[in-house]
């Protein structure tokens, strides 16, 4: 669904990219809400769809067990691991599709960060979906027709760089497709095409926004006079401005608008829940739970989809006039690392860090040593300069993650560096031997 440039002229000064489903009033977008489902709820009996009519009869679910938005968290989720299996005894594409495979225009991948890849299908409505709700995601952030913006987002057979861009061209936008950083020949490249377009806008993941700027220092540009390129989104907080619930799903399913007080999820494109993992019981405002989402409208769609991602509700009404609900992504849950009976993400350690400028100028670069079994103290390893007093610098820092989450936590200081840097997701949680960290 590619607007006109009559309709991007018309919108161009909204703070809306459809006012009036995103102002709809909470009682009918839920009432839509609801149509949405049944029609969904109604194609995996009648279609059928193998996977989910199966996965709801073991459960003893019969087709009238549906009578409400409420009952939807009472039927069973589905995780990624389920999705693996079924393209392994169905291959290649699994029975969990909701349009034949020969309907499908688009294939991808997903990242594999947490297994075997499944693949993902999209029809042209598929498409028009996703990247409706790019529109509005990235109209939010200010990104209207007319501009030029830079993106680090990786091709392939994962399809992300593919999605990411027709949603930045379906808006009337310049896109500059630049790729992860490669070798320093290529980063170099790409930084003469930079320092001639300067581009309006940027859209790096924070470890590859700090790739580009350390090479482009090296070379002597200055990142935000020649490129027009600075770090705003390497803070931590900066992961609040959007939610994704995946290539498979929904890829950008909400951003933030100019309150930066959580992401607004596509409601009427999708139900969302946040589940606490261990009671299955719904959580409420500012909750952690995982992230579970049931899409609304696409051929291929998935049914109470566990993604293992941690999530919170903002569900206070929102100055800027939408009503559709905020989201904070918290991190992934195989990234917990518990410590004296509290659960903690790399946000929690990244958000004290930037409180330090002098170790988070310009950008923090950290990782938890996570110990098997657990000890008593978080382990955290991070950069620093070598004319910094460590010691002192650990005790502050101990202090003050002890005010804010009440755990002890050891620190090992590395020149800069040190940590890896990644050309896509940063891996921030690695596994080590308990032995390994009691012997330091």
């Amino acid at each position: 669904m590619i607007a006109s440039d009559t309709e991007r002229s018309h919108r161009r000064h909204s703070p809306f990219y459809e006012p009036k489903i995103q102002t709809l009033p909470r009682e009918q977008l839920t009432q839509l809400q609801w149509q949405r489902l049944l029609r969904q709820w109604q194609r995996i009996w009648d279609t059928p769809i193998p996977f989910f009519k199966r996965k709801l009869e073991r459960a003893g679910v019969t087709r009238g067990d549906l009578r409400s938005l409420s009952d939807l968290s009472l039927l069973p989720a589905t995780t990624k691991g389920e999705l693996r299996d079924s393209e392994a005894e169905h291959p290649p594409f699994g029975d969990y599709r909701g349009a034949p495979p020969e309907r499908a225009v688009r294939l991808g991948a997903s990242t594999g960060t947490s297994g075997r890849p499944t693949f993902i299908l999209w029809t042209p409505k598929d498409l028009e979906v996703d990247y409706r709700a790019s529109f509005r995601a990235r109209w939010r952030w200010g990104i209207r027709p007319g501009m030029c913006l830079a993106n680090a987002h990786p091709f392939g057979i994962n399809a992300g760089g593919w999605h990411f861009s027709h949603g930045i061209e379906g808006l009337g936008i310049l896109n500059v497709p630049s790729g992860p950083p490669g070798s320093e020949e290529e980063i170099r490249d790409v930084l003469e095409v930079w320092r001639r377009l300067r581009p309006d806008t940027y859209r790096l993941f924070g470890n590859v926004a700090t790739r580009f700027v350390e090479v482009a220092e090296a070379y002597g540009l200055d990142p935000a006079r020649d490129l027009n390129l600075t770090l705003p989104g390497d803070h931590p907080r900066e992961q609040y401005a959007m939610v994704s619930s995946g290539l498979e799903a929904l890829p950008l399913l909400g951003s933030a608008c100019e309150e930066r007080d959580g992401a607004h999820v596509a409601e009427d494109l999708a139900i969302v829940e946040v589940v606490n993992s261990e009671t299955g019981r719904l959580c409420g405002h500012n909750e952690r739970g995982n992230l579970v989402v049931t899409v609304l409208e696409k051929d291929n769609f998935l049914f109470r989809y566990d993604l293992e991602d941690i999530v919170r509700w903002n569900e206070r009404p929102c100055p800027c006039g939408e009503t559709h609900r905020r989201l904070f992504y918290e991190g992934r849950a195989r990234d917990i690392v518990k410590v004296e009976g509290k659960a903690l993400l790399p946000i929690d350690v990244a958000l004290v860090l930037y409180e330090f400028p002098e170790i988070s100028t310009p950008s923090a670069e950290y990782q938890i040593l996570r110990p098997s079994p657990p000890l008593q103290s978080l382990h955290i390893q991070v950069e620093c300069p070598s004319s910094l007093d460590t010691v002192t610098l650990a005790e502050r820092l101990s202090e003050r993650f002890r005010a804010c989450h009440g755990i002890d936590t050891t620190w090992s200081f590395v020149p800069r560096g040190v940590v890896p840097r990644f050309a896509y997701k940063a891996t921030r949680v690695v596994d080590v031997p308990a032995a390994q960290l009691a012997a330091k």
